[in-house]
């Protein structure tokens, strides 16, 4: 079975990163719906903690805050990131077309901070998470082997053309 060419064919890598970047976008979504409700959905165990949580306050750097802030916190900062990176694959997607050399390494850092991303997923969330994460950096590695292809196609033409 032959993967999709990502040199000339209808799978180049700026088609995989705005297929990374819908993904996620659905994300966002997901994380959003899970998390902006405050009300306990596990019964009066959950509701103990959150109560715990909102009790235990503590000074910090001049602010005085409880385990609840910074749960609520981390959860909204983790949907400014997640915005964050949509709008970085997309814009990637079109430098891709542009200057794929430049591109190149972008993307390679995003692959490799969403496999450490898909790994902490897995082992401290759920599924969802990690099986979303695992397909975008899937696209993430289809765009950069696309984008090294690219690159050492465009480097064969320079030589092509001084020789």
């Amino acid at each position: 079975m032959r993967m999709a060419r990502v040199d000339g064919g209808a799978m180049k890598p700026w088609i995989w990163l705005r297929i990374a970047a819908a993904l996620q976008a659905f994300g966002v979504v997901g994380h959003n719906v899970e998390t902006l409700s405050t009300k306990p959905t596990h019964g009066p165990a959950e509701q103990a903690v959150f109560d715990a949580m909102r009790a235990f306050r503590f000074d910090l750097m001049g602010a005085t805050r409880s385990t609840w802030d910074f749960y609520r916190g981390y959860q909204f900062s983790t949907t400014v990131t997640f915005v964050l990176l949509v709008t970085l694959l997309w814009m990637l997607s079109g430098m891709s077309r542009r200057a794929p050399e430049e591109a190149k390494p972008l993307v390679v850092a995003l692959l490799i901070a969403q496999v450490f991303s898909v790994i902490i997923g897995f082992e401290f969330f759920f599924a969802a998470p990690g099986v979303v994460g695992a397909l975008i950096a899937l696209c993430l590695g289809i765009a950069a082997f696309g984008l090294y292809r690219v690159d050492k196609a465009m480097l064969t033409n320079r030589q092509r053309v001084s020789a």
